[in-house]
């Protein structure tokens, strides 16, 4: 059966090693004045301390992926809890929150693919897609191995849900196929890997 070409982004699944996942969330801030983002998106640091969307080549930046956003209203004059930051409408800095452990697995949807068991171990980049609806619309290219590889943000971990085709999203034959994925390379872990 075919995947419905619907990606989300990235969703926290697992931890690589024997420990539960505990997310590894973390507060961060953004500049008010900082561009749109969503829950499922990636952040980046900046120079002056602070968070924004990434971009696919900011890998070497790439702090964490965000799951909320609290500010201060400057229309309603209270704190806001939403997963999705329009670029304004805030009252001083944007507390994010990110998790931001790179032992943390997530689930993502290929952008054509499909990503099978073969791919295991490789690595690949996000597409960024835009989104207004609080969810990101990110998804993960094509896999590679071998040389250059290696500043690709993410690891082929495996195949969602084990590669067991329960339910749209998890068919590993088809194209658009859910992916679980570790970082590879990023602003924490700046080396390769190991699967």
């Amino acid at each position: 059966m075919a995947n419905t070409n619907a990606p989300f982004g990235l969703r926290p699944v697992t931890y690589r090693g024997a420990a539960p996942s505990s997310g590894g969330m973390n507060w961060r801030k953004m500049q008010n004045t900082a561009g749109a983002c969503n829950r499922g998106d990636i952040v980046k640091t900046l120079a002056d301390g602070t968070v924004a969307v990434a971009a696919a080549t900011d890998v070497a930046v790439m702090v964490g992926v965000v799951e909320g956003f609290r500010f201060l209203s400057s229309v309603m004059g209270y704190p806001i809890w939403t997963n999705y930051w329009p670029g304004s409408g805030a009252l001083g800095l944007v507390d994010v929150c990110i998790i931001d452990d790179p032992n943390q697995v997530y689930e993502i949807m290929a952008s054509a693919g499909p990503i099978t068991l073969a791919d295991i171990g490789s690595a690949a980049n996000v597409v960024v897609n835009a989104s207004t609806t609080g969810f990101s619309k990110w998804a993960l290219g094509a896999p590679a191995a071998g040389a250059g590889s290696d500043v690709l943000a993410f690891k082929v971990v495996g195949l969602g849900n084990d590669g067991i085709n329960i339910s749209d999203g998890y068919d590993a034959t088809a194209a658009n196929n859910i992916v679980q994925v570790a970082w590879n390379a990023n602003y924490w872990k700046p080396g390769v890997l190991a699967v």
